[in-house]
């Protein structure tokens, strides 16, 4: 991680629309962190599972299930129709 100075705002102003602006800026150093830090750091805040990978793999073992189910059928007719 790297540290960085960067601009952020330290006071707001809200209008009469409901509109905020800021009116006071102020520079702060900050941990700057690239993309696969990132994705690291939410793996490991996350617990390290991710709902979307899980479901992924799940659908695809429950397709692999019903066409290994499919071929099971369609083999055990055919040797049936063979003996008969």
């Amino acid at each position: 991680m790297s540290s960085q100075s960067v601009l952020v705002c330290s006071q707001f102003t809200t209008s009469a629309d409901g509109s905020i602006s800021c009116t006071q800026q102020t520079w702060t150093d900050t941990y700057v962190l690239t993309p696969d830090e990132q994705a690291q750091l939410e793996l490991v805040i996350g617990g390290g599972f991710d709902a979307g990978t899980f479901t992924l793999f799940f659908n695809a073992t429950l397709a692999l299930f019903a066409i290994g189910f499919g071929v099971g059928i369609i083999i055990s007719q055919i040797r049936k129709a063979k003996r008969g």
